[in-house]
């Protein structure tokens, strides 16, 4: 275990040194980091041993359990951040098959960014290719060689690089990947182009009163005369400032807020979108149908006066939580705990022990469990797998690893590890 430390942390120590050279001015210095590089990579001093080979990563997402308004929420994130697209709200676009050649993916098994690539394009019915670079030295030095970069993944088109996630995300969202794999035509671009800009502007009723159930405190502005409000009621909480008005009293509004504008069938409503995005609104939207298409759907409406209207956001300080549930969330507290103090090998097979029965709650959501170290009864571990950049990952190791190993062994302080912050 201690040779297994040492080895890391001079795999680390050499990362670094090499990596300056590389980088330095100086051409020797730069000879000199490729040469230490090399005489690593012969003596075994370019990534450290594992006790048994990682398994062949089947790129298939194990089910986690999730409640149902979670997922729905984790869906509307996937939308808003452009990762997933609605398909059943728009009809799809005709596009040309790509060759399977056009687009690769080399990847390390484990890392997330390459999951969300490799997510996003089966998300798009993108063919592509892949590879995985992990201890794969020679592929590693040509990809830095070509990008200029050490990270994955590295997404190739037509042979050339793109970047990462990150850059492939900004592709798809701006529609230029499908130009680069000649998957749309110009016809079908002004299309798409038109129907986003049309989404842009406007909110359908099933929309905002799926924001309504949820609780979410919404802005309505209402831009009818005062005798149409009065004739068939507003929705609540809405500001009513008639169309002609609106320009001089924008100033009434919070401007950094998302406001939802509505008038009777849907049209003056766009032209105050208009006029407060003019005004430096940054979001506002129309509410398709206006209040005709509320009332059909069956939306509540209150009298004109009823209630105060809501002009400003809520400050309220909100708890986010992670969709994902940690595997530990339903077992029980640990039973059989050790009342006499372990030393050496006796306490580094029981920390074995309660490891082992950790692993399988951990293996089931795809990630493993390895124990580096013990050094003055805090134990060191690291997880791997689909653990690996999981912001479930640090619940996973608190509340649920360092909790059993508490009550297994009083004597155990807390655990350390590199996922914890």
């Amino acid at each position: 275990m201690l040779m297994t430390l040492a080895q890391r942390i001079t795999v680390r120590v050499l990362d670094s040194v090499i990596d300056r050279g590389q980088r330095s001015e100086l051409g020797g210095v730069r000879l000199a980091a490729v040469a230490l590089h090399r005489a690593r990579s012969i003596v075994g001093l370019d990534q450290v041993r594992r006790d048994a080979e990682l398994p062949e990563w089947s790129r298939v997402q194990p089910e986690r359990p999730m409640w149902d308004s979670d997922r729905k929420k984790l869906r509307k994130w996937q939308l808003d951040t452009g990762i997933a697209k609605d398909e059943a709200a728009a009809p799809k676009a005709e596009v040309a098959a790509a060759p399977a050649d056009a687009l690769k993916v080399y990847y390390k098994r484990g890392c997330p960014y390459a999951r969300a690539a490799i997510e996003l394009l089966r998300e798009r019915e993108i063919p592509f290719l892949d590879q995985d670079v992990k201890g794969d030295v020679q592929t590693l030095e040509w990809l830095g060689i070509v990008t200029g970069k050490k990270t994955t993944p590295q997404i190739f088109i037509h042979g050339k690089p793109i970047g990462g996630y990150d850059e492939l995300r900004t592709l798809d969202a701006s529609g230029e990947l499908d130009r680069l794999l000649g998957r749309v035509t110009p016809t079908s671009a002004a299309a798409n182009a038109a129907s986003a800009e049309e989404d842009d502007v406007e909110i359908t009723v099933e929309d905002l009163r799926a924001r309504i159930d949820e609780g979410v405190a919404v802005l309505t502005l209402d831009v009818r005369s005062h005798a149409e409000a009065d004739e068939t009621g507003m929705i609540e909480h809405a500001a009513l400032i008639p169309l002609p008005e609106l320009e001089p009293r924008a100033v009434e509004l919070e401007r950094d807020a998302v406001w939802i504008a509505y008038c009777r069938s849907g049209s003056r409503s766009r032209q105050a979108v208009e006029i407060l995005r003019a005004e430096g609104f940054r979001s506002v939207v129309s509410l398709r149908g206006g209040i005709d298409a509320w009332l059909a759907a069956g939306g509540p409406t209150v009298r004109l006066g009823a209630v105060a209207p809501r002009t400003k956001t809520a400050r309220v300080k909100l708890t986010v939580l992670h969709p994902e549930r940690s595997p530990f969330e339903a077992a029980g507290d640990y039973a059989g705990a050790v009342a006499d103090a372990l030393e050496g090998d006796a306490l580094i097979a029981r920390v074995r022990e309660v490891l082992a029965e950790c692993r399988p709650m951990i293996q089931q959501d795809g990630g493993d469990l390895e124990l580096l170290d013990i050094v003055d009864d805090v134990v060191h571990v690291a997880l791997s797998g689909n653990c690996i950049g999981c912001p479930s990952s640090q619940a996973t190791l608190k509340q649920g690893i360092e909790r059993r190993l508490k009550q297994a062994i009083p004597q155990i302080k807390s655990i350390a590890s590199p996922q914890l912050l």
